[in-house]
């Protein structure tokens, strides 16, 4: 009973492995996802910069 087991995990692919092939696609998608919100992040930044340097240079 114990070599039907085995054969049958040698052949067939495992529950395992199923569900890590998707944790690793939804990892990705998860930091495809951050690197679109970092990107907004980074240009908000750096516009909010832009105009507090300007409003300061305004008013010295």
């Amino acid at each position: 009973m114990e070599e039907n087991i085995k054969l049958e995990q040698e052949n067939c692919p495992t529950a395992n492995e199923q569900d890590q092939q998707e944790n690793e696609e939804r990892a990705l998608s998860v930091f495809a996802s951050e690197k679109n919100e970092d990107l907004v992040a980074l240009s908000l930044v750096l516009v909010v910069t832009f105009v507090v340097l300007l409003f300061t240079k305004w008013l010295a």
